[in-house]
């Protein structure tokens, strides 16, 4: 540790030589010299391992010692350089801090004269020599809290410069004392201690607890969200500190948090039939496009997962996607759900404003679900941002740029509400600049076992459950079957027999839920028309039946089973089974 502080001791050795007017000497606790007068002032670094037997002692007991007579004094018996020594005294003082012994200091004459001097007022020199013993200390231990500090403040700056939020420190008259890595880059400062004066204005909007600023440095002009902390020190420098984001920054956190976690594009959507293909290539057709999109399907085809899609294929994918159900919000919300309030905008706003889903897709994608349940009024107002890229807060006067890709879904008929003027045509024009028609499951069969395979092992690894097959009559079933509710009803329905699965890992048609054992296996999405042979009802009926009572059992408990599952009578289901002559 003195070695940190030598050129500090050199000063303190040179101080004491003048004072007592005799050679000063000061080792390490290694017994090499760290500074020295007279004859020891050319051996800085020396060792005196071989002569330090006066020293070694002092270092050993932590007390001071006296020797005034080196050649015959025991301490000295073990010196290499006894016989030719020629000091006439030494006295020393160990350097401690805390009980240890970081070093020695002593003065050594070297003439009969000088030893008198010391002998005559032996505790004076002693007492002297310990002070300066214990301000070499003292000057250690200072030196130790400020690099300890120092190394403190480098580790906090190297946090604070890999936070990702950037960090303001005003001095009292404004001026930033410190800024970090972030807030050095917005602003294009060079050093972390480079003060800079900036303008902070306020605007009066906030989000939760961050309020919006207009920062102006030079050239420079950011919309910020932060808060500013007073520190109430009495140090000018550091008066206050600010945490803030960019507001780019800021609203993709924020939609990050008001929708679902992205998902992995285009290899997220199961398929491999002519139907999907296609879709798959006109995706990637568009990825570096920033028309609007209209995507049209059935519910449950997987209107979103395509959306996602366009967005993650896209330059965009590092920005926000955002979603919003136009059908799921009451419309009275809805406008400020889309485009925002400023403060005291309408009765039961909050009181600091709210930024809207088109300022949270900034750079980015805003997704409209089920856009036919918008209200006429906000159509309108829909077809301006698209056209001018500009939106207004509920309440502000100031329009804010936009920029974003907008992508609109629907399962209804547009331009059959547009006859019937439940939807704007001029608004319909414009989003249907690429229009995306997602087929039913119902038209791409290919698909079953794909998804069969993908949804099985997902839900028997989800539940820890062991899956070996499926029986070859079951998935003749769910390849039969119409699939109202697309994917998602076959999603729900594997996820289902996966819970129901037995012990042995085989699921087989007991499995199926009765909407699939029942119902003849005919589309029911009125977009396709199957080629399969219409039954005569009674036979239809038979066959029902005769399931049924395969399923459930042919004696009494089993009939009446399959009575309540039917949703007839005991007696109706007799009467039938006699009528068909069922065994």
């Amino acid at each position: 540790m003195l070695y940190a502080i030598e050129e500090s001791i050199r000063k303190f050795a040179h101080v004491i030589a003048v004072v007592v007017g005799i050679d000063v000497e000061v080792v390490g606790a290694d017994l090499k010299r760290i500074a020295g007068t007279g004859r020891y002032a050319e051996g800085d670094g020396k060792s005196i391992e071989d002569e330090g037997e006066v020293y070694r002692h002092a270092l050993k007991t932590g007390r001071p010692v006296c020797i005034d007579n080196p050649k015959n004094d025991p301490i000295c018996f073990n010196c290499k350089n006894r016989e030719g020594c020629e000091e006439k005294l030494t006295l020393c003082s160990p350097i401690l801090r805390d009980g240890e012994a970081l070093g020695v200091i002593g003065i050594i004459c070297f003439t009969e004269q000088d030893k008198r001097t010391i002998l005559k007022n032996r505790n004076n020199y002693g007492a002297f020599l310990s002070m300066m013993a214990d301000l070499i200390a003292a000057k250690a231990e200072d030196y130790n809290h400020i690099t300890e500090t120092t190394q403190t403040l480098d580790v906090l700056r190297q946090v604070m410069d890999v936070h990702a939020e950037g960090m303001f420190v005003f001095g009292a008259d404004g001026s930033v004392t410190y800024a970090n890595a972030h807030a050095r880059k917005e602003l294009g400062i060079e050093g972390p201690g480079d003060t800079v004066s900036v303008q902070l204005i306020p605007t009066g909007n906030t989000v939760g607890e961050a309020e919006e600023y207009e920062l102006h440095f030079g050239e420079h002009h950011l919309v910020i969200m932060g808060q500013v902390v007073d520190l109430k020190k009495d140090d000018p420098r550091f008066s206050r500190v600010m945490l803030f984001e960019t507001q780019t920054d800021f609203t993709r956190k924020m939609s990050s948090l008001t929708s679902s976690a992205a998902g992995e594009g285009l290899d997220a959507i199961l398929g491999m039939s002519p139907a999907i293909r296609r879709l798959k290539e006109q995706v990637m057709a568009i990825t570096t496009s920033s028309s609007t999109v209209l995507i049209s399907g059935k519910s449950g085809t997987g209107k979103e997962m395509f959306a996602r899609a366009i967005h993650h294929e896209s330059d965009r994918r590092e920005q926000p996607f955002v979603a919003i159900n136009c059908g799921a919000i009451p419309d009275t919300l809805l406008e400020s759900e889309l485009f925002g309030y400023t403060s005291g905008a309408f009765t039961g706003a909050s009181p600091g404003g709210r930024i809207g889903k088109f300022e949270l897709a900034h750079k980015g994608v805003l997704f409209l679900d089920e856009i036919s349940s918008m209200p006429l009024y906000l159509q309108v107002k829909l077809l301006r941002v698209l056209q001018e890229r500009k939106v207004e807060r509920l309440g502000a006067n100031k329009p804010i740029d936009v920029d974003i890709r907008v992508i609109a879904a629907t399962n209804d008929d547009l331009s059959e509400l547009i006859s019937k003027n439940m939807f704007r045509s001029d608004l319909y024009y414009r989003l249907n600049v690429i229009p995306l028609d997602i087929p039913p499951l119902c038209d791409r069969p290919e698909d079953i076992d794909l998804l069969a395979e993908y949804f099985l092992a997902k839900y028997s690894g989800r539940f820890n459950k062991r899956f070996r097959r499926i029986e070859g009559s079951t998935m003749d079933r769910l390849r039969g079957y119409a699939w109202p509710g697309n994917v998602r009803e076959f999603e729900n329905i594997i996820e289902f027999m996966v819970n129901m699965m037995p012990a042995d890992g085989i699921i087989g048609d007991s499995l199926l839920p009765p909407r699939i054992i029942d119902t003849p296996q005919t589309c029911t999405c009125g977009c396709c028309v199957s080629e399969t042979p219409v039954l005569p009802l009674k036979e239809v009926e038979k066959h029902v039946i005769a399931e049924a009572v395969k399923r459930f059992g042919s004696d009494t408990k089993g009939k009446r089973t399959a009575a309540t599952a039917l949703g007839i009578g005991v007696a109706t289901l007799y009467r039938k089974i006699r009528e068909y002559g069922i065994e």
